[in-house]
């Protein structure tokens, strides 16, 4: 479990977290590959990205990537 506090520390290229739903995700190795660039992604970094996310993204996509990416939960 973390806090906002300790996800929003992680805002840099070489570590890299969102949070989603209240669900944390590292996607430090994955924004890379990120369709919309790694430039979308790093704006969110060590921030709560759900509602940009769920504007674009249809929930099927988390439960493509949750295995892979989820590292934990807000407290």
């Amino acid at each position: 479990m973390f806090t906002r506090k300790e996800v929003s520390t992680h805002n840099t290229d070489n570590d890299a977290w969102i949070i989603i739903r209240g669900d944390v995700y590292d996607v430090t190795d994955f924004k890379e590959s990120h369709p919309g660039g790694k430039k979308v992604v790093m704006r969110y970094a060590g921030k709560d990205a759900t509602e940009e996310f769920e504007m674009l993204h249809s929930k099927s996509i988390l439960k493509r990537y949750r295995r892979t990416l989820k590292i934990g939960e807000l407290k």
